[in-house]
């Protein structure tokens, strides 16, 4: 178990949850907003993102690094969200592994949302770190991947954006209905079409709209196909996505890795 620095009030340990997958009633049910971070430019970005989605949410912020990481880069990001958001109790967790891959899933089984950047130091140029895929494929607990224009990851866009391709897309969509009235933002709801048949976007307004009337709603559908469309979003906070991949299988889809690896927002991979 990594080590603990307490920056506010006193930590409560969490009962360890192993039991089954979250149902979309209940899409954020853990306590907790864990974020993991090198001291990198994303990783601060990834700080900064999970402390304002921690004060929303009224909950405590859990900082994860390696202890070997640079732990005076690490410091500076806290110490500007403790300065950001003097009411939000910080704490910092010391991680004496070389991957943090296992105790950033660990923390995810008891957490409302597990942050962490696209890419850290040690992989500094295009793409994605080595445990973005890994962590979304196995986190019990959504995991948001922060990336992208610097107003999206700010939420200046006002807008939540989730991709639906299925009627049995209904943890994703609730997600994101859940970030989008928590954020007094709107939801825009993405399909790439299948066909003449195709009822998805019919199923995923009368369900959005059911879960919380009061969110504002747009429809963005074409046909083209899902892993284009996700690609080419502007203009939002963030992407919600299903962890897709092969049923029985373990890994993210094709839609998912291409929102992971393309899309110009932080993406936010649903536990299904």
């Amino acid at each position: 178990m990594p080590d603990t620095l307490h920056y506010a009030r006193p930590f409560v340990p969490l009962p360890e949850q192993t039991g089954p997958r979250r149902s979309a009633g209940e899409a954020m049910p853990g306590s907790g907003v864990v974020v993991g971070t090198d001291g990198s430019y994303l990783g601060d970005r990834a700080v900064a993102w999970a402390a304002r989605h921690a004060s929303m949410l009224g909950d405590v912020l859990h900082v994860y690094q390696s202890t070997g990481a640079h732990a005076g880069a690490v410091a500076h990001g806290v110490n500007q969200v403790v300065h950001a958001y003097p009411d939000l109790s910080v704490e910092r967790h010391f991680i004496d592994a070389a991957d943090p891959l296992e105790a950033l899933v660990e923390a995810g089984t008891a957490a409302r949302l597990v942050a962490v950047g696209a890419r850290g130091r040690n992989h500094p140029g295009l793409g994605l770190g080595h445990l973005v895929r890994p962590l979304a494929a196995r986190a019990l607990c959504p995991v948001a991947v922060v990336k992208g224009h610097p107003d999206a990851i700010r939420g200046r866009y006002a807008t939540v954006s989730v991709a639906v391709g299925r009627l049995t897309d209904e943890v994703p969509l609730a997600l994101a209905v859940e970030m989008a009235a928590r954020e007094g933002a709107g939801l825009r709801v993405i399909h790439a079409e299948t066909g003449p048949d195709d009822d998805v976007m019919s199923w995923a307004l009368a369900r959005a709209t059911e879960l919380h009337p009061e969110v504002r709603i747009d429809i963005h559908a074409r046909r083209c196909l899902p892993h284009e469309f996700v690609a080419a979003i502007t203009d939002t906070d963030l992407l919600v996505v299903g962890r897709g991949g092969t049923r029985g299988q373990a890994g993210t889809g094709r839609v998912t890795n291409e929102a992971l690896f393309h899309a110009p927002c932080p993406v936010v991979v649903a536990p299904v």
